[in-house]
């Protein structure tokens, strides 16, 4: 299934909390990656409970499982799409910086 990739540009102003940039971008951070877990844990749960009420594979299965390479690919894709979720301010903000670090003063 091919999942379209949408551009994810915030317009107008962020909202304040805190008084400083920092402080927001923080909490939009634990704020982003605690949704994230959430949503993981409750499907991993559903996961869990339907494979324990038709005898699919006991817990220590689940342990000791070895991913191949397709799969070891396709988790490290995940991983990286979650971080550039959770880290998308510090991400964003660096840009920035380094797109003013290359304008002429």
């Amino acid at each position: 299934m091919a999942v379209k990739k949408l551009t994810r540009v915030a317009r107008g102003k962020r909202p304040v909390l805190f008084g400083d940039g920092e402080g927001d971008m923080y909490l939009s951070m634990i704020s982003a990656l605690t949704t994230e877990m959430m949503v993981m844990r409750d499907r991993l749960d559903t996961v869990e409970r339907i494979a324990a009420a038709k005898g699919l594979f006991l817990r220590d299965e689940i342990d000791s499982f070895a991913l191949d390479d397709a799969a070891k690919a396709e988790r490290d894709a995940a991983r990286k799409a979650l971080a550039d979720r959770v880290y998308y301010l510090l991400l964003q903000q660096a840009e920035r910086h380094k797109a003013a670090a290359k304008q002429p003063a």
